[in-house]
Formats: structure tokens, sequence, C-alpha cells
């Protein structure tokens, strides 16, 4: 495949800020790649424009130019032009080029593009029910995420059940809460209005109940997000749980344990700061019978993996945290290596495009940690379904 045009230009991402989108043209068509950002960001993710959108786009175009001509015939191909790339361009510019270009080998190699990473697998989808925290702008819930998954044979089978359960948060909200009018946070979950325990009560109730028609074994799921609401040593909830609106590290471990005790949590994301990783090993020790998944702590970033890898058992993989695709790749052989179980998630400012479905499979991911609700996350889970 051969590059014969290729250029950057700014577009809208799900909640209305602009991102970058590459568009190359090659003899086989056109191929786009687009770049997510996150809300609720690692301190040791990438910066995604570092000098500004619209100066970096036009910097990110005069570089570009120096593409066309080159021939791109492996997945090996990429990654060297990745690791010549300049440093101010690694985040959002990188990571759109690397899509649009693992999109247009795929078509010249007729390929699905997971092929380019590996066999097809089962992948299973991990859905919000109910957002908080920076995701739902302070109302409700500290805790970020309220999550949904299940032990199923096929991704169909557990996009149903997580259908659902979604549906019956919805309707028990409705009867909860005055004035709940079924809105949704950027990933799709519902904006409650509940103070933490609460939503989490209201989404094992639709769980036992969805549970009771049709016995799939679902699972209950929490991303604290904890480092967006630790300052100075101490956890400050401004919606008190078991009573208390303010606990040190031990106590907010101990307050992890309670919960998952009381609702049978099996999926915990960032129940500590991403700074303390020894808090992480403490959770990882009390809830043996959880996944206790990295994202704040780990990036995405090999070196990441390499210090704190004993500390958790499962990690997520955001791709634009990095913005290289051979450091995903890295990472991902990584988690390999130390038995990790890998969640590949979609970030709250999305685009429309639905790589992250085949990275999760082709990556060998246990998990597609993705929205149930929004068309840019409806996009993923249907391609999901085209993959099963």
């Amino acid at each position: 495949m051969e590059i014969k045009e290729i250029k950057a230009l700014k577009i809208l991402n799900a909640n209305s800020n602009f991102t970058v989108e590459v568009i190359i043209n090659s003899e086989n068509g056109q191929f786009r790649g687009s770049s997510p950002a996150g809300e609720s960001n690692s301190k040791y993710e990438v910066s995604q424009f570092s000098n500004g959108i619209d100066q970096e786009i036009s910097s990110f175009n005069t570089y570009l130019k120096k593409l066309v001509g080159k021939a791109i015939n492996s997945l090996e191909d990429i990654f060297n032009i990745e690791k010549e790339i300049p440093k101010e361009f690694i985040g959002g510019p990188s990571l759109s080029l690397s899509y649009a270009l693992i999109y247009a080998l795929s078509s010249d190699l007729k390929k699905e593009p997971y092929e380019l990473f590996g066999k097809k697998n089962k992948v299973i989808p991990v859905c919000k029910m109910i957002g908080g925290g920076m995701h739902a702008s302070g109302l409700g819930m500290d805790i970020q995420e309220i999550l949904v998954t299940t032990i199923a044979d096929n991704s169909i089978e557990s996009i149903n059940s997580t259908l659902k359960v979604y549906k019956k948060v919805k309707e028990l909200l409705e009867n909860k809460t005055d004035g709940f009018m079924g809105g949704v946070d950027p990933e799709g979950g519902f904006i409650s209005g509940l103070d933490n325990y609460e939503s989490i009560k209201t989404v094992r109730e639709a769980i036992e109940q969805i549970i009771k028609e049709n016995g799939m074994d679902i699972r209950l799921g929490l991303d604290f997000a904890a480092s967006t609401f630790y300052k100075n040593g101490k956890y400050l909830y401004k919606r008190p749980i078991y009573g208390k609106k303010e606990v040190d590290r031990g106590e907010q471990i101990d307050l992890t344990k309670k919960l998952a005790d009381e609702f049978d949590i099996f999926y915990v994301e960032d129940p500590v700061d991403e700074t303390l990783a020894e808090d992480y090993g403490e959770v990882l020790k009390l809830l043996s019978n959880s996944i206790i998944v990295g994202d704040d702590l780990t990036a995405t970033t090999p070196e990441r993996l390499e210090k704190v890898h004993e500390d958790i058992n499962s990690t997520l993989i955001k791709p634009n945290q990095v913005g290289l695709m051979y450091k995903v790749k890295e990472y991902s052989e990584l988690a390999d290596k130390f038995k990790i179980d890998k969640v590949v998630s979609h970030r709250s400012e999305e685009t429309s495009i639905p790589i992250i479905a085949d990275l999760a499979t082709g990556l060998n991911a246990k998990y597609l940690k993705v929205g149930i609700n929004r068309g840019e996350r409806i996009e993923k889970i249907n391609r999901l379904i085209e993959l099963n």
C-alpha cells in the first residue's frame, strides 16, 4: 500500500470538543483515524495536544507531507513510523495517524483490522449503568462508574443480558427518583441523582431481577476513579458513604472491602489513588475473588506496569494514554507475561470509529469496557457483535 495523500484536520468528538482526524488516500480508497480524549486522566498519560490543537494540527500536516509516497506493507512498517514521529506529536496526532494506517493496511491485505494483531477471541463487554464523579458534573455519586459484566459463552449473549440490566436500572431510577428523565453522562451511564450507596444498591437490585429472569451469571463492578477525590492524604466524599464523608488510606481500603462484600462486587477499578500502588496490593489481598483493575495507576505505559504488576490482577488498555500502537502492543504482551487480565477501554470523549473492538479481539483481551448507550459507543458494541 502506498500513501497517495494524507492530511490532518480538526473534528468534534462525542463531548463536543475538538480532536484530530487523519485521512489517508491510497490505491484502495480513503481511510480515517481519530483519537479520543478523557475527562478523568491519569497523571502518567501523555498530553493529547502539547501545543494546542490548532497549532499542532498545522505543524502535523507539515510533517505528514513527508509520508506521501511511503509504502506500508506490514504492522511493523506502521510501528517504524511511530518510532520516528517527533515527540510533540505523540498523543492525539500520532494515534489518529496509526489508526488510519491500520485501516488502510488491513484493507490492502484484505484482512480485518484485528487480524493485524492476532487471532479472533471471545471478548465480553463491561458496560456502565450509572455515572458519577467528573463524568456527571458532580451530580449524585462521587464514585465514577457502576458497571455490569457477565460470564457468558459469547459477546451477543453478554450484550443481551447487559442491555436488560441497563433497561431495568432505568426503570428502577424512574420509580426511585423524582424528576428522573433518563439523562446520561458522556459514556452512556445514567445520572441518577442518588448517592453512592443507593446507586450501587439500585444496580444490584436490577442485576438480581434479571438473573431471576434468565439465569445468566451477571457481575457488578465499580470504577472509583479514587484519584479524583483524593486530597492531602484523605478521600473526600461529597455524599456520605457508610456515614462518612472523609476517610484516610486504610479506611478507603476497608470501605472498598465492605462494599465488595455487601454487594458482591466482581470488578474493582482504581479503588485508591494512582500513586499508591501498595494500597492496590492491599485491596488485591482482601478481595481474592475480584479483579482489581489498574487504570490511572498504569496508564497503558509499559514502564508503569513493570513497577506495579504485583499489585493488580487486571489492567485497562487505553491506546491514547500512551499514543503509540507499538507501545500498546508491548503493554499487552507485558500483561500476558505477568498473567494480568486485559480490558480494552473507551474514553469519555470518544469518536465514532469502532477500532477498540478490533483491538480487544486481536490483543486477546478478556473484556471491552464500553458504554451501551450513545451512538459512538453503539458503534463499538455493534462491531463486537460483527466479530462474535
